[in-house]
């Protein structure tokens, strides 16, 4: 009798795993659909997004203007610093996104854009960024909103730097 037992113990323990293996064999999406994310993981997703795109502009701009290194250098450092600082409110650690950089044969043969037309399209960058994080300070958490608050007044004063040098240049 007690053979029968143990078999039964088998054969209920392996009725009960075959559903949890396949769960784990699915992944994360075994488990159901992924909850949504709460308002303040939007505001920091997009907060990191916007610091991206930044920094893909200012590679850019480096690129067609290499001139302007000693003007945009800083700025671009400050914008890493951001980025470092946002990722490092993730619970995950976030994926790093690649940044684009011109292909050579994108800039071959093409003329420098003006000193003054890089100047702009960065001035207004800084503008738009600013204004969209302060835009979603009320849907973030405290220190959230603490840290946007600080960015988005450094790119503010990085669109006034800007201006300036655009007049000045």
């Amino acid at each position: 009798m007690r053979a029968d037992l143990s078999r039964r113990s088998v054969l209920a323990a392996t009725a009960m795993t075959v559903p949890l293996v396949a769960a784990g064999c699915k992944g994360v999406g075994g488990l159901g659909t992924r909850p949504k994310a709460a308002p303040d993981v939007a505001v920091l997703d997009h907060a990191i997004a916007t610091e991206q795109a930044l920094i893909a502009r200012y590679h850019a701009a480096l690129a067609g203007s290499p001139g302007l290194a000693g003007t945009l250098g800083p700025l671009l450092a400050q914008h890493r610093e951001h980025l470092a600082r946002l990722t490092s409110m993730l619970i995950a650690p976030a994926t790093p996104r690649a940044t684009p950089r011109p292909s050579a044969s994108a800039t071959a043969g093409a003329a420098p854009p003006p000193r003054a037309a890089t100047l702009a399209a960065l001035e207004a960058a800084e503008t738009d960024a600013a204004r969209s994080l302060v835009r979603r300070l009320a849907l973030a958490p405290p220190a959230l909103a603490q840290l946007l608050a600080s960015i988005a007044a450094s790119e503010a004063s990085h669109a006034l730097l800007l201006r300036t040098h655009e007049a000045g240049g």
